[in-house]
Order: C-alpha cells, then sequence, then structure tokens
C-alpha cells in the first residue's frame, strides 16, 4: 500500500488539502457556536 493510496479512497475529486482546509473551518464554526452556547448558559 503505497503513501498516496488514501488520497484516493477520499470521496471527493479535488485536492485533499482543500477537504482539510474545509473540515477545519467547520469545526472552527462549531466551535465559536458551541462558546456561543456555553457563554450564553453562563458556563464559562
Amino acid at each position: 500500500m503505497s503513501e498516496n493510496d488514501w488520497k484516493k479512497s477520499l470521496p471527493f475529486k479535488r485536492h485533499w488539502a482543500l477537504y482539510l482546509l474545509f473540515k477545519l473551518i467547520v469545526l472552527a464554526l462549531a466551535g465559536v457556536v458551541a462558546w456561543r452556547l456555553l457563554q450564553a448558559f453562563a458556563v464559562v
């Protein structure tokens, strides 16, 4: 199994780095939303 096999198995055609960036953005947004909710309930 070569080092690049995992990239071919990914469910998209674009470059894997774009997908990684997209996932990081989604995770960041989810973190911000969670932080705002916790602030609203005065947990943090």
